[in-house]
């Protein structure tokens, strides 16, 4: 081999090393984005799931509250 095939050889190695380097980068980084959002989506799910828990329970304690008033009605309704 010349020195030149060798100097070319070299550059074109180099330059699929950088290529390789590049696309390993690109493919890491879509990955970090993919999980970043998995995250996310996983987060949003807890958060739905706190806030229905949240909101069953006002309806429970919204429901005791109306049976109760209804119990005062009743009762007022049958003393008259």
């Amino acid at each position: 081999m010349t020195d030149e095939e060798i100097k070319q050889l070299i550059a074109s190695n180099a330059k699929a090393i950088e290529a390789l380097t590049n696309a390993l980068s690109k493919e890491r980084e879509e990955r970090i984005t993919d999980k970043n959002q998995f995250q996310q989506t996983i987060a949003v799910g807890r958060l739905t799931d706190s806030h229905s828990a949240d909101i069953r329970e006002l309806i429970i304690e919204n429901q005791r509250i109306l049976r109760y008033l209804e119990t005062l009605i009743n009762r007022t309704s049958n003393n008259l």
